[in-house]
């Protein structure tokens, strides 16, 4: 369905491929660049078992310029959250008594 749609450019918005098994990664890889990932055979040949930390940089230098990653120490280091409490007075009786 998504490869009937004529599109100049390609944007995908998600969580964490990088969570997601290698499959479902390559899917997202081929939407976004076909030419680049034509078959999920190779890519899961070439990347299918990832165990060292060699294979994840490998893997990492491959989809650096096509994914923005937001690192763990990004968010860390935002600033504190603060609390503010705002006291309202409750509203006036109202001008007409309930029936009970």
């Amino acid at each position: 369905m998504l490869r009937g749609l004529k599109l100049e450019h390609r944007v995908l918005l998600t969580g964490t491929p990088l969570q997601n098994n290698l499959e479902e990664l390559w899917s997202l890889l081929n939407f976004i660049h076909p030419a680049g990932f034509p078959s999920s055979e190779a890519f899961l040949r070439e990347f299918g078992n990832v165990t060292s930390e060699e294979d994840v940089a490998r893997l990492q230098a491959v989809l650096k310029p096509l994914m923005l990653r937001r690192l763990k120490d990004d968010v860390v280091r935002r600033a504190p959250k603060t609390m503010q409490c705002s006291f309202v007075p409750l509203s006036p009786t109202l001008p007409f008594r309930l029936r009970q």
